[in-house]
């Protein structure tokens, strides 16, 4: 199943792949088994989608711009309530590219937006590149231990 508007879009998504979303969370739900799904690029709409109309529990990686289109704060604000969000430290130039005081800064920026009532889990926006400096993987989980507790 394809969570991807950007290839589905909205009409068809909810034909093609609601229906087996809404279907495969409900059986979830109704055996106490967490449900979650994965997709990359813009999500904002499945985010919305899933929180509304299915019985999804936690969705990633949340990306921001230019792979994503996902603010995190306005996502915390208008579905945080419904179900969790995991990930939105931004692959490439953060975690590949940036500095472990970069790293930082975005894992508690992401903390700040939507660690408030529970339901988010600090993670990279998507996996992590062969090459990301170790540093800055620990800088993550420096972040995560420190100001993730809540």
């Amino acid at each position: 199943m394809s969570g991807h508007m950007i290839w589905n879009p909205e009409p068809i998504f909810r034909v093609l792949s609601l229906p087996t979303l809404q279907d495969v969370t409900a059986l979830c739900r109704a055996a106490d088994v967490v449900s979650q799904i994965h997709c990359c690029g813009p999500e904002r709409d499945l985010v919305r989608i899933a929180a509304n109309e299915s019985d999804l529990d936690s969705i990633n990686p949340l990306e921001v711009p230019p792979m994503g289109d996902c603010d995190l704060a306005r996502l915390k604000r208008e579905f945080g309530s419904k179900l969790s969000l995991m990930g939105n430290l931004h692959t490439t130039e953060v975690m590949l590219k940036g500095t472990p005081q970069d790293v930082r800064r975005a894992a508690r920026k992401a903390i700040d937006d939507a660690a408030e009532g529970g339901g988010f889990i600090l993670s990279t926006g998507d996996q992590c590149g062969r090459d990301t400096p170790d540093e800055n993987i620990l800088a993550m989980i420096e972040v995560a231990r420190t100001y993730g507790r809540y």
